[in-house]
């Protein structure tokens, strides 16, 4: 977006003590971005000023103060006779430093009054109040990330506080984490929808104590058309963890169990499978945008647990097939060169993805709970080249170090699993 923009305007909307938008200001200062930092507590708006002085960077918000002060210094020297050259080269050389805006309001009345080109949302909890404004006045491809912490409604601890918030419905499972990713790429979506607008989808991380969502917006009503066709119930065996999203028909299905490829119901009494949702069912990478910011990463300070960090999100959002192999670092840094040429062209959000001919597969199944009884399972590593071999997409996935993601069912996972387990010695 930089070397699109001539000038980006970016907003940390709440600031805490600034660091993110003095690391925008320091790391884009050859594009000279308009950053602005937004608090709502006054002590904090004071850290922040402070933190921006120290830094090297001038207040924007002082600008004026600053002229005023220089103005009245020049007509108390003209009337007292002296002249102060040293203060003087002191105050032009403050005024050459490049500024920071810093604000004390509100974050959803900072984003009705003007537009921003890049939004970062980081509130303490749930961050669903703030998606209308701030989706409002964002522009054509402008990036709204969104960082959640309210882990105990996303991983389905407090399911009331889940339906008020995101008007959804989930419960605590092995593939879980992504679908708290996806419940919050709902209401993005929904958000976003009401202003005739649409989303990409191009980041989303899960850490241990807050989720992430990076997306890319584009205009038109056709854009949210499609993005709301991609809101999705999910239908969930609670035996044996198998999944499978609910399709959008409008008439009714006579039996939802037989969506499921398990056949948990046929043989228990009762009702063995939950509707969650509704979530997004569409992708939550876009394999261009990790592949530009895997390449940009040999220029920054990152630390080796973030690279690896990344590369395995970029082998989940490609989730090879066939005898593909893990790629090395080196070549990853050369097929990540090539996502540098013209990485905004116009992309659809309809049909085929646009930028992504053959999305990831959706969700992920754990091994150790899935793994062949009384007998050895491979090396995570096998585990996926057995897969590929078999004739399924496989990769390893952030959301769980010791789960893979597959388009292949639970059934021909398991069979997988136990064609090429070795027999327990005792």
């Amino acid at each position: 977006m930089a070397e699109e923009k001539e000038q980006l305007r970016c907003l940390d909307a709440f600031g805490a003590t600034g660091i993110e938008g003095i690391l925008w200001s320091k790391y884009l200062k050859s594009k000279h971005p308009q950053v602005t930092i937004g608090d709502i507590k006054e002590e904090t708006v004071a850290l922040i000023r402070r933190n921006v002085r120290s830094n090297g960077f001038r207040v924007k918000t002082e600008e004026k103060k600053h002229l005023r002060d220089k103005e009245d210094g020049r007509m108390n020297n003209e009337e007292g006779g002296m002249d102060d050259n040293g203060a003087g080269d002191e105050e032009t050389e403050a005024m050459k430093k490049p500024e920071i805006e810093v604000v004390c309001c509100d974050a959803n009345v900072l984003l009705h009054q003007r537009p921003f080109d890049f939004v970062h949302l980081d509130p303490y909890g749930c961050s669903v109040q703030y998606l209308d404004a701030a989706f409002r006045n964002v522009p054509k491809d402008g990036i709204v990330a969104i960082t959640s912490t309210d882990t105990s409604a996303l991983y389905g601890k407090c399911p009331n506080v889940t339906q008020r918030h995101y008007n959804g419905y989930i419960t605590r499972s092995e593939f879980m984490r992504e679908m708290a990713v996806r419940l919050i790429l709902a209401s993005v979506v929904r958000a976003v929808a009401r202003c005739n607008k649409g989303v990409d989808v191009l980041l989303s991380l899960v850490a241990e104590h807050f989720l992430l969502v990076v997306v890319r917006v584009q205009r038109g009503p056709s854009y949210a058309d499609a993005c709301l066709e991609r809101m999705q119930g999910v239908i969930h065996c609670q035996l044996c963890q198998e999944r499978v999203f609910q399709p959008n028909d409008r008439m009714l299905n006579e039996n939802n169990y037989t969506l499921l490829p398990c056949t948990c119901h046929v043989g228990t009494p009762g009702k063995t499978a939950t509707l969650l949702g509704p979530v997004w069912s569409g992708p939550v990478f876009n394999l261009e945008f990790l592949k530009r910011m895997f390449s940009a990463c040999r220029g920054l300070l990152v630390s080796p647990t973030t690279r690896n960090h990344l590369k395995t999100m970029i082998q989940e959002a490609q989730c090879p097939a066939g005898k593909s192999e893990e790629m090395c670092e080196d070549d990853m840094d050369n097929n990540c060169q090539q996502a540098n040429q013209n990485p905004w062209k116009k992309r659809k959000t309809d049909g085929d993805d646009g930028y992504q001919s053959q999305p990831h597969p959706a969700f992920y199944y754990n091994i150790h709970r899935h793994c062949a009884k009384s007998k050895d399972s491979p090396k995570m590593q096998k585990i996926l080249q057995y897969m590929r071999k078999e004739g399924y997409r496989a990769s390893r996935t952030h959301f769980d170090p010791v789960a893979i993601r597959t388009d292949a069912n639970l059934l021909q996972l398991k069979a997988v699993l136990q064609k090429y387990s070795s027999q327990t010695v005792n």
